[in-house]
């Protein structure tokens, strides 16, 4: 189930306390599945606590209205402020486990004659965990209003401005990941919904703060323009889209400096096969109804999008897609439903506009 809650109150300490008290039995349950996963990757309470408490000094110093939105999670939800943290943070956290893991695959197309960009992404993740996901909407600090997907209690993953700039988010992993305090890459994410209304900008603060871990971070702007912003601690790559031709990631580095230090997939990785499908999907890709858009990419077909539980790998450790997004960037929309592209219909199909009413 994929909830949404809206405010506009802009005082981030207050709206971060408003969210945690809504929701706090959610974001108490979503941060015992995170205290669970790591504990099995053999990262212990201890260690999540320093990590935290280093991501909330690298935010302080780079993103300080942030840290005031999250410790207000904190305070309306009754746990700690690093525990909070720790939700936001729980890629740069993993990336002191030994597991590689896998989530999502991303398309975007840009037509040559100028319309508005059109955009897919699946959302995968563990089975045990995130049944229940939100939609926020709220204001940015300029007056503009962001509409942003995530589990509860982080602060963006995938989401849209109304300046027409959206983001999508697929993870990746490098050798140099955990090397050093970072911003969570949700942190930046959220960074670039609420600061950046033009490519050039959200380059500009990927490029201003430290990261820990790796993530790819597709965005889209209605200028048009598109870009996947390859992240990790040993810096980052924007492969850009070409007019008239899809832009595609999963979850390997396509940069090849950044894929020269790519810590190695495992056995049971599908990220070459989805991006294949993609590539033969590429017409898919182009539709423009956001719907019939995600209805087109749907398949049973080994290497499709769709990732399902693989009952090879341990009961802990077998991703499936929990849901698919779209982004409209004119109307500054984020479509979506909580299921694979094939079990999604209209009945499901649901839209958030950041718009701000005139």
């Amino acid at each position: 189930m994929i909830e949404s809650w809206s405010t506009d109150e802009t005082d981030p300490a207050a709206r971060g306390n408003a969210f945690g008290a809504a929701w706090g039995e959610r974001v108490r349950a979503t941060l015992t599945e995170y205290e669970e996963l790591f504990a099995g990757r053999n990262v212990g309470a201890a260690t999540v606590q320093q990590l935290s408490e280093a991501s909330r000094e690298v935010v302080a110093e780079h993103a300080p209205e942030i840290l005031a939105e999250i410790d207000g999670v904190a305070a309306g939800a009754g746990i700690a402020p690093w525990q909070a943290m720790a939700l936001s943070a729980r890629t740069e956290i993993l990336a002191r486990a030994s597991v590689v893991t896998e989530e999502c695959s991303t398309a975007v197309f840009i037509p040559a004659d100028g319309r508005s960009p059109r955009t897919v992404q699946t959302w995968d993740w563990y089975s045990q965990m995130a049944h229940e996901t939100v939609v926020r909407s709220q204001p940015a600090p300029d007056g503009a209003r962001i509409v942003t997907f995530g589990e509860f209690g982080q602060v963006a993953k995938i989401g849209v401005s109304s300046r027409g700039l959206g983001v999508h988010f697929n993870i990746l992993q490098h050798t140099t990941d955990g090397s050093q305090p970072g911003v969570p890459v949700h942190v930046l994410t959220r960074m670039i919904l609420d600061r950046a209304g033009t490519l050039a900008q959200a380059l500009e603060i990927v490029d201003s703060v430290p990261l820990g871990a790796s993530t790819v971070l597709t965005v889209v702007t209605r200028e048009p323009a598109a870009a996947c912003v390859e992240l990790s601690p040993a810096g980052w790559a924007a492969i850009r889209a070409v007019p008239g031709e899809p832009l595609l990631h999963t979850n390997h580095f396509l940069d090849p400096a950044l894929a020269a230090g790519e810590t190695p997939a495992t056995a049971f990785s599908t990220t070459r096969e989805r991006l294949a499908y993609l590539d033969g999907r590429g017409s898919a890709v182009e539709i423009s109804d956001p719907l019939a858009r995600v209805s087109a990419l749907a398949s049973e077909e080994p290497g499709s999008i769709c990732v399902d539980p693989d009952t090879r790998r341990a009961p802990g450790d077998r991703p499936e897609t929990k849901a698919t997004f779209t982004i409209d960037v004119d109307r500054c929309e984020l479509g979506f439903a909580p299921s694979h592209p094939r079990n999604i219909g209209a009945e499901q199909w649901r839209t958030a506009t950041a718009l701000v009413p005139a």
